[in-house]
């Protein structure tokens, strides 16, 4: 028989939850109405997706120019 010791099993990092009511744009929960990337489907809070719109920002997820 072989004496070859066997490596523990690995080590899995915990399950990540991701809150879905999470606006990138000002890092905080979602209030209120939403908007939803066309291309990715990140959302965003309206107020934040309005002004984003005027400042001509882009997804933060895609890089897809925010619409309304």
């Amino acid at each position: 028989m072989s004496d070859k010791k066997v490596p523990p099993p690995p080590i899995l990092p915990p399950s990540v939850t991701f809150n879905e009511r999470f606006c990138l744009f000002h890092k905080g929960d979602i209030k209120g109405e939403i908007y939803t990337c066309p291309a990715c489907k990140t959302k965003y809070c309206l107020e934040c997706a309005e002004k984003a719109k005027k400042e001509g920002k882009l997804c933060i997820k895609c890089k897809y120019l925010v619409l309304m």
